[in-house]
């Protein structure tokens, strides 16, 4: 039998489909609840997203960046270089993303945030469903505040 999360991720798919395949970015679901999709930057570098839905609406996902198979997750050569969003310790500082949380990642930069209200939280912008995070994410990808390519390793 399926979970609440299962049928949460299966509906919020059908719009983020759509939208990869306007786009052109590869999206690969894994399982119910895991999937990766490339996003390209404005340096024509492609970044991969590795989502982990489990629990998802009580919790936010967690989103990785990982290579291009989605085998390898958090790594420095994987992850772009960038400030405030696009956070120096490869993770993604939004309150829609589980690792933004201290609590969950040591790696987290909020221990002011509590995960259970992250739908409540000011600092969510509006993304409230995967395809919004996935366009947020893109839109810093194409931002002034993406700096250029991946980090060091």
């Amino acid at each position: 039998m399926a979970t609440v999360a299962e049928f949460t991720v299966a509906e919020e798919l059908v719009p983020l489909r759509e939208i990869a395949a306007s786009r052109g970015w590869d999206l690969k679901e894994l399982d119910t609840l895991h999937f990766h999709i490339a996003l390209p930057a404005k340096d024509g570098t492609i970044f991969y997203l590795f989502a982990d839905c489990g629990n998802y609406k009580v919790q936010p996902p967690a989103w990785h960046w990982c290579d291009a198979s989605g085998t390898h997750t958090d790594r420095a050569a994987d992850r772009p270089k960038g400030s405030g969003f696009l956070h120096s310790n490869g993770v993604i500082c939004a309150p829609w993303n589980r690792l933004a949380y201290k609590a969950v990642d040591s790696r987290g930069p909020h221990d002011n945030w509590t995960i259970g209200d992250w739908l409540q939280n000011s600092a969510t912008g509006g993304c409230t469903t995967l395809a919004h995070m996935v366009l947020r994410v893109f839109v810093e990808l194409n931002g002034p505040r993406f700096a250029s390519a991946r980090l060091a390793a």
